[in-house]
């Protein structure tokens, strides 16, 4: 098959199982939701950031309860919230790769001119979850490292992968 086929819609595909895919994000946003509730628990809010934090993603679960789907939108917010959540908490959080990465192709889509200038014409590839998207030379970075720079919260841009380890060539003479 000719390379050019493989990026047409409806082309010739390697087939996958797509049975999982769908519109609603509930499930990802209960897991989202779960892992806020367990950060609140361990440590009280410290802060009143925290506090307005915890109780915007519970009023982030009650709105998903009353919808009949929960779109993407309202996961991310609710991820973005997690994560800044986290940070007031001084606390790691690892998202599940589906839910990192549908949270990343929103921002990465939804992106202002600055952002979408370093990301423009590369795939970007989670190190730590199974995803990625885009086309080109890749640049890569932990699924959060990777949302928060989407989201305009980081300075820290994703790199090119470390080239590999071998014996150093030899310099040329002159």
């Amino acid at each position: 098959m000719s390379d050019y086929m493989r990026n047409l819609p409806l082309s010739w595909k390697e087939r996958r199982d797509e049975s999982d895919v769908h519109s609603d994000w509930r499930a990802e946003l209960a897991g989202v939701l779960a892992q806020a509730e367990a950060i609140t628990a361990a440590a009280a809010p410290a802060s009143d950031a925290a506090e307005a934090l915890a109780a915007g993603l519970h009023a982030l679960g009650a709105e998903a309860a009353a919808r009949r789907k929960v779109p993407v939108r309202l996961l991310t917010r609710a991820v973005l919230d997690l994560l800044a959540l986290a940070r007031e908490a001084s606390v790691d959080v690892a998202l599940a790769p589906r839910t990192g990465g549908a949270v990343a192709l929103y921002l990465a889509a939804k992106a202002p001119t600055e952002i979408k200038a370093v990301t423009r014409g590369h795939t970007l590839r989670a190190t730590d979850a199974d995803w990625e998207f885009g086309t080109g030379p890749v640049l890569e970075a932990p699924a959060v490292e990777f949302i928060e720079f989407l989201a305009g919260r980081s300075l820290t841009p994703p790199r090119p992968p470390a080239a590999p380890e071998g014996p150093a060539a030899p310099p040329r003479g002159r």
